[in-house]
């Protein structure tokens, strides 16, 4: 027979395809890209959006096709427009219907004259509702067509393919795991550790291998007698829990599994991101396929497709959701201490460092070069065809040396120094890129140099998984004394032995913990390095310079700028650095008066001194700003020409680009006098959402920088770039309180 399949190019079209096609069956594959290379020279593909009306038409106005198969069908016009397109040309018509249409509301077996079908209105439907009454709809508006018809109703579809992301922690797998909802399990058992299950697991449901589904579409193909005008459910005999999953997989493996009953509320209160991926509530998705089995199709039983799964298994980097596995084990091995069950860990284990990468890095993989633009347009294409129903808007995006660089970007200096809080960093780092966001910013104090290698080992990360490293911007800064947290030494014993003994800082400049000398500069950057495991990093800040400035007198100042200055072009010279800037706290937004005023047009003309010439390579600033510190937009610090501007807007006369801290203040409370203004940047959002809103969309600001350490606090950045930018913040400041003129001239 002449088959057209709608959607034959991932999971279960591939799948269908391959059963047709043993069957004998001549296929036609309509989708938007090809299928794997293994049946893409078997089938007759149409590149094409099944949504549009006038290409439908066009392709089929001289086809006929003895079935067509709709496995991408969710919304009714969907499948109205392919039946117009196919009035006459075909013979019947197969719909990839789905057992959510049945209630889930009690633990029974659902058949299939136990739900509504009927056309329901789209338009206010939650996304969860609209894909149950979708389908329902869909169902309605074949029958309606005209067209002999069969609907079959899978309920979850397991198998080595899997493509499906369900996640009930609301986090889809990152887009360069291979594996994902039917892989979450097999993973696990196999490497062996303890499995986490929640003591609260209610979740009972049915699956369907895959190969059991393609099969029952052959099947109803070849029994139009039996099969025509009907509804089918298609779902294994088994009723599943995720232990006995869990269980029934360890037998196939033939080991014994180790389970772990956490209360969900410590698995939260861990900062864990780890939800096993068919879920745990009180929700019974099942059906009963007594209907179908009447007709011959039978399905397969389950010890005979688990050991499937199992010989499927990803590599490590790959692995679903496989980033928290640290983690689990950890919690696991914990609850089972309290328990007083504790297994004895082997003690090269419990001496392993802290700070070991978790996933080893090939030394040709090594990052290198500064950011540029072709690897970040790349990735950022990438992204965008991952998440193309939640993408940031175009103008997430900004200019920065030629490439685009996120408005919003991570900060990295809070938290403690445990090993929890590193994992909570690496896994939000990896989960920010996979979501648009590229900027990483550190420094090598935050966390007494841990931050620093949390980013690092994030970016081996990424690296591995695909990302280009080209496509990152990893900033770090240079400027405060610290000791290093790995390491056995107190903090005074540290500094004076690495630091005051071999001349690098001063006496005076080890009791302020802080220099920024060249020498000691030139230490930090290679110690920053070594902390980053990069050859470079793209920019490198001089960290609260004023700190170190302040009483020096201008003559002595520039002096000590210059110098530093002259290192770090030395350093962009030897593909240490891309370029630097100035990382300051108060210098960019007290008035000239202060000694602890720093001038961006003094900073410019020392690095022109310190390059010999105008080409120099300071190219960046980071200052506070927020709905409360907001000086740098209003208050007037900058001397420029004849006229004394606000910080931001003098570093965009110098060609700066301007990255801001605090964006949300730390996660301190936010003013109630603020809370109108913050209002009214982004009605109906948190304010901590709306005060990222403002910080990013006031003129002059590239990047706003907010400290994240948690899933869900990317996912509320996210919200924020998938918002305009507030045009009268960006052009006139409007939403900021006045801090005298901000155009003021200065006196003759």
């Amino acid at each position: 027979m002449k088959i057209l399949l709608v959607g034959g190019n991932r999971y279960v079209g591939v799948e269908i395809i391959w059963h047709l096609l043993h069957a004998g069956h001549e296929v036609t594959v309509l989708a938007l890209d090809a299928p794997p290379a293994d049946v893409r020279a078997h089938v007759r593909l149409l590149l094409a959006n099944r949504n549009d009306e006038a290409v439908l038409a066009t392709l089929f106005g001289h086809e006929d096709f003895d079935v067509v198969i709709d496995n991408i069908a969710y919304e009714p016009q969907q499948v109205s427009t392919l039946t117009a397109a196919l009035q006459g040309r075909t013979g019947r018509y197969l719909l990839t219907s789905t057992t959510d249409t049945y209630p889930h509301n009690f633990p029974r077996d659902y058949t299939e004259e136990q739900t509504e079908i009927r056309e329901y209105d789209m338009t206010s439907l939650a996304e969860g509702d609209r894909y149950n009454y979708g389908k329902r709809s869909c169902e309605a508006v074949l029958i309606k067509s005209g067209i002999p018809w069969t609907a079959l109703r899978p309920c979850i579809v397991t198998g080595p393919r899997d493509n499906i992301n369900g996640s009930p922690a609301m986090r889809g797998s990152h887009w360069f795991e291979e594996s994902t909802r039917s892989h979450f399990w097999p993973q696990r058992i196999l490497d062996g550790g303890p499995l986490l299950m929640a003591c609260e697991d209610e979740y009972v449901m049915k699956m369907v291998w895959i190969g059991d589904l393609a099969r029952a579409f052959t099947h109803v193909i070849a029994h139009p007698e039996s099969t025509l005008g009907q509804a089918f459910n298609v779902a294994g005999d088994e009723v599943w829990t995720n232990e006995r999953i869990v269980r029934a997989l360890a037998a196939a493996a033939g080991v014994t599994p180790e389970i772990v009953r956490v209360p969900a509320a410590v698995i939260e209160q861990a900062g864990l991101d780890y939800a096993p991926v068919y879920g745990t509530a009180a929700y019974w998705p099942l059906a009963d396929s007594a209907k179908l089995k009447a007709t011959g199709w039978k399905p397969t039983p389950a010890e005979q497709w688990l050991p499937f799964l199992l010989e499927a298994n990803s590599p490590p980097l790959a692995r679903a959701w496989y980033h928290t596995r640290i983690q689990e084990i950890a919690l696991a091995r914990h609850v089972q201490r309290k328990q007083g069950n504790a297994i004895a860990i082997p003690a090269a284990m419990e001496q392993r460092p802290r700070q070991a990468a978790p996933v080893p890095v090939d030394a040709a993989a090594a990052t290198s070069g500064c950011l540029e633009a072709a690897a970040s347009a790349a990735w950022q294409e990438r992204v965008v065809g991952q998440h193309s129903a939640n993408v940031p808007l175009p103008e997430f995006f900004k200019s920065f040396r030629g490439a685009r660089v996120s408005g919003i970007g991570i900060g990295t200096w809070m938290g403690d120094i445990s090993a929890a809080t590193d994992l909570r960093y690496v896994e939000t780092l990896v989960h920010a890129a996979s979501r648009g966001i590229n900027v990483f910013d550190t420094a090598i104090n935050y966390r007494h140099m841990l931050a620093e290698r949390c980013v690092g080992r994030a970016v081996q990360i990424l690296v591995k998984s695909g990302i280009p490293r080209q496509a990152l911007l990893i900033a770090s800064k240079g400027g405060y004394i610290t000791h290093d947290a790995a390491g056995s030494r107190n903090w005074d014993d540290y500094v004076r032995q690495k630091y005051l003994e071999p001349g690098l800082v001063s006496a005076e400049e080890m009791s302020r913990a802080h220099a920024i000398n060249p020498r000691f500069i030139r230490r930090q950057l290679d110690q920053s390095l070594d902390n980053l495991k990069l050859d470079t990093v793209d920019i490198y800040y001089l960290h609260n310079p004023e700190e170190a400035l302040a009483g020096l007198g201008e003559k002595a100042s520039r002096k000590q700028l210059t110098e530093t200055f002259a290192v770090l072009e030395e350093a962009v010279a030897a593909g240490k650095i891309g370029c630097y800037g100035l990382a300051t706290w108060d210098g960019l937004r007290v008035v000239p008066d202060d000694p602890r005023h720093l001038s961006l047009a003094v900073a410019v003309a020392a690095a022109r001194d310190a390059a010999g010439s105008a080409r120099h390579h300071l190219a960046a600033i980071q200052l506070p700003f927020n709905v409360r510190d907001h000086q740098a937009a209003t208050l007037p610090t900058q001397q420029l020409g004849r006229v004394i501007l606000p910080a931001l807007r003098v570093a965009q006369e110098l060609g700066l680009y301007a990255m801001t801290s605090a964006s949300v203040l730390q996660g301190a409370e936010i003013p109630q006098a603020d809370e109108s203004r913050l209002r009214a940047a982004a009605p109906g959002y948190s304010l901590v959402t709306a005060a990222l809103q403002l910080a990013r969309s006031t003129r002059g600001v590239g990047t706003a920088l907010v400290g994240m350490r948690r899933i869900h606090s990317v996912e509320e950045a996210m919200a924020v770039a998938q918002m305009p930018i507030a045009r009268e913040l960006a052009g006139a400041d409007s939403a900021l309180p006045a801090s005298g003129d901000t155009d003021r001239p200065l006196a003759p």
